[in-house]
C-alpha cells in the first residue's frame, strides 16, 4: 500500500511538472501597452491613432507558439496581428472577414455563412502571402526586426584564434616586444610562450599593453 501511494505521488509530481513545462513555453506579450508600443515602433503602416485590438489566442505551431490579435481598421476591415514567442511583433494580414477563433497552426475567419477561412502558419511562421476566398493577401512584415537582427550579426565580435602574435611587455621604465602565444592563466599570472626561444614565462596583467588585455578579454581569459 505504501509503495502504491509513492507511485501516485510520483505520477502527480510528474504530471504537474509536465504541465508547468508546457505553460512555461508560452510567452505572449505581457499586456496591451506592450502590444501597442511594439506596433508604434514598427512604423505608421502598423499603427494608427487609437487602433483597437483584441486577443485571438496563443497558437501552437511546430515546437513553439505564436500569439495572434485582431485589430479593427476604420473602414470595417480587420488586421490579423502576429507576435512570436519572444514577444517580437512580426506583422499583420489585412482581411475582410472577422477573425473569431484559432486551432493548431491556424487562425479562423468567419466566412459569414456556415464555415471558416483559415490563415495557416508556414514553416517559418506567417507566410509572405495567403489566399482568402481566392484573393491574394500579402503579409505586412515588421521590417525593423530584420534590421535589428542584421545589426546584431554585424556587431558580433568573433572570438580570435590563439596564435603567435606580438606582445608588448612593460618592465619598469622599459618596453619590450616579444612574439609569443598565450598558453594559460593561473591566478593572476598570464603564461606566454616565446616563439624564438620556446620558453614559457609568467606575466602579470599590469605588464601587458591595453591591446594585449583586449585580446585576452576577447579570448574570455579575463
Amino acid at each position: 500500500m505504501y509503495q502504491f501511494k509513492i507511485l501516485i505521488i510520483l505520477f502527480l509530481s510528474f504530471f504537474l511538472s509536465l504541465n508547468f513545462a508546457i505553460s512555461e513555453k508560452k510567452n505572449p506579450p505581457k499586456n496591451d501597452d506592450v502590444i501597442e508600443e511594439s506596433l508604434k515602433l514598427a512604423g505608421d503602416l502598423h499603427y494608427f491613432e487609437k487602433l483597437k485590438f483584441d486577443d485571438i489566442g496563443t497558437i501552437e505551431h511546430e515546437d513553439t507558439y505564436y500569439h495572434s490579435f485582431v485589430g479593427y481598421n476604420n473602414d470595417g476591415t480587420y488586421r490579423v496581428i502576429f507576435f512570436d514567442n519572444n514577444q517580437n511583433y512580426l506583422g499583420y494580414y489585412n482581411v475582410d472577414y472577422e477573425p473569431v477563433d484559432y486551432e493548431d497552426s491556424t487562425v479562423l475567419l468567419d466566412d459569414e455563412s456556415d464555415g471558416f477561412f483559415g490563415i495557416r502558419l508556414g514553416k517559418e511562421g506567417p507566410a509572405e502571402a495567403i489566399l482568402i476566398d481566392g484573393v491574394k493577401i500579402s503579409f505586412n512584415q515588421n521590417k525593423k526586426i530584420n534590421k535589428k537582427e542584421e545589426s546584431i550579426v554585424e556587431n558580433k565580435i568573433e572570438k580570435p584564434q590563439i596564435v603567435y602574435r606580438n606582445w608588448t611587455i612593460k618592465r619598469g621604465s622599459k618596453t619590450y616586444t616579444y612574439e609569443c602565444i598565450f598558453v594559460k592563466k593561473i591566478g593572476s599570472k598570464i603564461f606566454l610562450k616565446e616563439k624564438s626561444r620556446g620558453k614559457t614565462l609568467p606575466f602579470s596583467e599590469t605588464e601587458l599593453s591595453p591591446e594585449d588585455i583586449s585580446y585576452l578579454e576577447a579570448l574570455e581569459v579575463l
